[in-house]
């Protein structure tokens, strides 16, 4: 299942996208919004004029996050690296470093930002963005209901949706997610993709409920056609249904406009069930070389990704257990404990994965069905 920048849905929404409130209405209200093509067409010219002054990483977070343009993504993470420290230049830096799982490092350039003034708006949907990813949402969770209680809005009920769905309090994280959509005014199309989508992971990973899922991710493509993330997810769940040729569409689209190797793993293995084996086995060697290659550059934000694929069509158990207790060491979630019981279990260590299961709760078990439903077989 691709989940890039799931943890980090508050960054994305209340940081990088800009949206003001308005009255209640229907949740789950189709608006009208700018088309993809032509959002993405304005961000890509918006990117051009800015060039490399400051503000541009968000720009580039952006393109990355929807479009799985991970050369972005290391330029937005090499500029940040290169301003001088500042209040904005450390909340930039974290929010890149976060985007690339360097989650202690984000939150200390968080910290170095509150000593430098910033402001609260911002270091605190970015800390607690952080904190969720790393599997800390029960100690944040207070201080969200507070803080959606006080400042009702876009970045404090996604912030505490996303909490509530790490502690699988699945209907009111639905109802936030629901009332935020509600409350969106712009004509951008990507928060409201964004927020589809989170719903969409949401009720397929916690709640392994595939036909509501489904629909989230058709409402975030509704939005955004070129999403990679929502495609890829949506792909997932026609393959599993059997709808071979409808999956394999859906992924050559994206192809076409990302080297995402999740999106050509997926397509090899679509291709030699399809008895097309050369074809597919071409495929997922391109993964295997795309993967080792953004390992190198990026190896956190790509160890989870990249155990899935070992563990699936890349066929090596010990390279995935490698990288899933990379993943685990960096945030201890229940779907990365999934994730290393899966690989401690394929590499012959059988004994690591019941220490896993015993020390950690049961929602570790939907994580590992989720896992059983998409690594190939």
């Amino acid at each position: 299942m691709n989940r890039l920048g799931s943890s980090l849905i508050g960054i994305v929404i209340s940081l990088s996208l800009q949206a003001s409130a308005i009255g209640e209405g229907h949740a789950d209200t189709i608006r009208e919004t700018t088309a993809g093509v032509i959002a993405i067409a304005n961000l890509d010219a918006q990117i051009a004029q800015v060039g490399n002054l400051p503000g541009v990483e968000d720009l580039l977070l952006a393109r990355a996050r929807y479009l799985a343009d991970y050369d972005a993504l290391e330029r937005a993470s090499t500029l940040t690296e290169q301003q001088p420290a500042s209040a904005k230049a450390l909340l930039q830096r974290a929010r890149t470093r976060a985007a690339l799982h360097r989650f202690s490092d984000a939150l200390h350039d968080v910290e170095a930002a509150e000593a430098e003034g910033a402001d609260r708006g911002q270091t605190v949907p970015l800390r607690a963005s952080i904190l969720i990813a790393t599997g800390n949402a029960a100690k944040i969770r207070p201080s969200l209901e507070a803080e959606v209680k006080q400042h009702p809005g876009l970045a404090s009920r996604t912030m505490l949706a996303a909490a509530y769905a790490m502690l699988g309090r699945l209907r009111e994280a639905d109802q936030l997610y629901a009332t935020a959509l509600a409350n969106l005014h712009t004509t951008l199309p990507f928060p409201y993709a964004w927020i589809c989508f989170a719903r969409g992971l949401m009720w397929a990973e916690q709640g392994q409920d595939l036909t509501r899922a489904e629909g989230f991710y058709q409402q975030a493509l509704h939005y955004l056609p070129e999403f990679a993330a929502a495609n890829i997810n949506l792909a997932e769940i026609e393959a599993a249904r059997g709808e071979t040729q409808s999956a394999i569409d859906r992924l050559t689209g994206v192809l076409k406009a990302t080297d995402e190797p999740e999106a050509y793993a997926l397509l090899g293995s679509l291709h030699l069930r399809s008895g097309l084996p050369e074809q597919g086995r071409q495929e997922i060697d391109h993964a295997r070389q795309r993967f080792d290659l953004l390992l190198i550059h990026a190896p956190l934000a790509f160890a989870d990704h990249a155990a899935e694929f070992y563990l699936g069509q890349g066929r090596d158990a010990e390279r995935a257990w490698e990288l899933a207790l990379q993943n685990l060491h960096n945030r201890e979630t229940d779907r990365s404990v999934a994730l290393a019981v899966k690989a401690a279990q394929a590499s012959g260590r059988q004994n690591e994965a019941d220490t896993l299961l015993r020390t950690h709760g049961p929602s570790v078990g939907l994580y590992l069905q989720s896992l059983e439903r998409t690594l190939p077989q």
